[in-house]
């Protein structure tokens, strides 16, 4: 959910997804992603209305084989080197509709659900 410029102000995000026929384009990068540079599939947040802030959030199911989708460098950390961190680039990233998860403007429901969990 972080960015370069937003850190985890889920709000200021500046990740772009806009609608085409068969699904979304996803524009933007990701910072501080825990695994990124091993993970196979990924859940990403990005903005699909910029006008109606919290609620123009959806979440994507993301492949590592999707054209347009790359990690970028590997991030040094003071804390937890076991886990690989990572940079997510995505450039005219074509998604499936079928790889948004839960509906369309509902993503901060999806990411505060996890966000839930991980706190118990």
């Amino acid at each position: 959910m972080s960015e370069p410029n937003a850190g985890s102000d889920v709000v200021s995000m500046k990740c772009r997804a806009d609608r085409v026929d068969g699904g979304y384009v996803l524009n933007g990068n990701k910072m501080w992603c825990t695994n990124g540079p091993v993970a196979n599939t990924l859940i990403v947040y990005a903005k699909t209305d910029t006008t109606a802030g919290s609620k123009g959030i959806t979440a994507f199911i993301i492949e590592k084989e999707m054209p347009g989708f790359s990690t970028a460098q590997k991030l040094d950390k003071l804390g937890m080197r076991g886990s690989d961190t990572c940079e997510l680039v995505f450039e005219n990233c074509f998604v499936p509709k079928e790889n948004v998860l839960g509906q369309e403007g509902k993503g901060v429901y999806v990411l505060m659900s996890g966000l839930d969990l991980e706190r118990l």
